[in-house]
C-alpha cells in the first residue's frame, strides 16, 4: 500500500499541500506567537491614503483585510492548525471511543447486538448540528468579553460533545464491520484452534481493520468539518460567541467561525464587500475536496494491495497445485509456477 501511495501523484500533492499549510500555520504560532498584522490603512507612495478597510486583494495583502484591517491571507493560515486540529481530535475521540465499546460488543452474542443496535439507530435520525447548538448555545454565548472563561475549559467542552454526538454511529457502523470479519473462515479457524478474544484482535483482526479505520477516519473529519460550518451559520463559533455592539465576533481564528462571522457581514453590492465572506468559504471548500480527494486515494491503495493479495493467492495455490501433479517426489517447485529437476543428470528424452 505504501508503495502505491508513493507512486500517486494525486495523493502526494494534496498530502504536500494540507501538510505545507499545516506547517506554515503551526510555524505561525511558533516564531510569531500566532500574531496577525493589522493594516488599518493604506497610503500611495506620496503618502496619500487611498484605501480604508476592508481593503482589496493586492500585491501587500494577497487576500484583502476584513473591516477591522487584519489580513486575511495571515488569518487564513493561523486558523488553519485549529479546524485541522479539531476536526482530527474529534474524529480520532470518535474511532478510539468506537473501539473500546464495538469491538467487544462484536464479540458477544448476536441478541445482545440486535438490542444495542435498536438503541443506536434512534440517534442516528436526529440532526446533530441542532443538538449541538442546542447543547452549546447557553455555554458558549458571552455577552461580557471580560467574563469569557479559559480557552482550555471552551474548548474541551465543546470537543466531547462534538465526539459524543458522533459516537453511536461510528461504534455500529464499526460492530457491524468487526461482526463481518469474524464471520471469515481465517477467524473461525483462530477461534476453532483455541486463541483467545486478544489474540485474534490483535493478530488477525487488527490488520484488517485498519484500511477501514482509515477511511472512516477521513470520513468523520469531513463530518465533523460541516458540523463546525453549521453551528457557525447560527452563530456559535468554536471557542465561545462574544456579543458586541456590532454584532457577534468569534474568539478564534479558525476557518469556519471565520465563515460564519464574515457571512453575516455579506451583502452582494460590490466586490470589496463580498471578498471577506469569498476567502473563507472558498477554503473551506477546497479543504473538503482534498479531504474527499484524499480518502479516494486511499481507498485506491487499498484496493490495489487486496488485489495484490489475491494475486498472491492465486499463484501460491497454483505452485500447489503443480507441486501435487508431480510424480517425482525430488522434483523442486517455484512460486511462480516454473519447474525445476533435482537431478541434473536426467535428460528430456526421460518420462516420469
Amino acid at each position: 500500500m505504501r508503495r502505491a501511495l508513493m507512486r500517486d501523484p494525486i495523493f502526494l500533492i494534496v498530502f504536500t499541500i494540507l501538510m505545507g499549510l499545516l506547517v506554515l500555520s503551526i510555524g505561525n504560532t511558533i516564531f510569531r506567537d500566532g500574531q496577525v498584522d493589522q493594516f488599518l490603512n493604506r497610503y500611495s507612495e506620496e503618502g496619500r491614503l487611498i484605501g480604508i478597510p476592508p481593503l482589496e486583494p493586492s500585491k501587500d495583502q494577497w487576500l484583502g483585510t476584513d473591516r477591522a484591517g487584519n489580513d486575511l491571507f495571515q488569518m487564513m493560515i493561523e486558523g488553519f492548525k485549529w479546524t485541522v486540529g479539531i476536526c482530527a481530535t474529534v474524529a480520532l475521540g470518535r474511532m478510539a471511543l468506537g473501539l473500546l465499546v464495538g469491538i467487544p460488543l462484536a464479540f458477544r452474542g448476536a441478541r445482545l447486538n440486535r438490542y444495542f443496535k435498536m438503541v443506536l439507530d434512534g440517534f442516528l435520525i436526529l440532526p446533530i448540528s441542532l443538538l449541538a447548538m442546542m447543547m452549546l448555545f447557553s455555554s458558549l454565548m458571552f455577552a461580557d468579553s471580560t467574563m469569557v472563561p479559559p480557552l482550555v475549559d471552551r474548548v474541551s467542552l465543546q470537543l466531547t460533545v462534538f465526539i459524543l454526538l458522533g459516537l453511536p454511529a461510528v461504534t455500529l457502523y464499526l460492530i457491524i464491520e468487526v461482526r463481518q470479519l469474524l464471520k471469515q473462515e481465517f477467524m473461525v479457524v483462530a477461534e476453532t484452534l483455541g486463541g483467545s478474544v486478544w489474540h485474534r484482535t490483535r493478530r488477525h483482526l487488527w490488520p484488517h481493520l485498519v484500511p477501514t479505520l482509515v477511511i472512516v477516519f477521513m470520513q468523520q473529519f469531513v463530518q465533523t468539518l460541516m458540523l463546525l460550518i453549521h453551528l457557525s451559520l447560527f452563530g456559535v463559533f468554536f471557542g465561545g460567541t462574544v456579543f458586541l455592539f456590532e454584532g457577534v465576533m468569534p474568539t478564534l481564528f479558525e476557518w469556519s467561525s471565520m465563515f460564519g462571522y464574515y457571512f453575516k457581514q455579506f451583502t452582494a453590492t460590490t466586490w470589496m464587500t463580498s471578498h471577506i465572506f469569498l476567502v473563507p468559504a472558498i477554503g473551506l471548500s477546497l479543504l473538503v475536496f482534498l479531504s474527499n480527494l484524499l480518502t479516494s486515494r486511499l481507498e485506491r491503495a487499498f484496493r490495489l494491495r487486496r488485489q495484490e493479495a489475491i494475486v498472491v493467492d492465486e499463484t501460491v495455490s497454483q505452485a500447489e497445485a503443480a507441486a501435487a501433479s508431480i510424480a517425482d517426489s525430488f522434483t523442486l517447485v517455484h512460486a511462480d509456477g516454473a519447474l525445476q529437476q533435482g537431478n541434473q543428470k536426467r535428460t528430456d528424452g526421460i518420462s516420469y
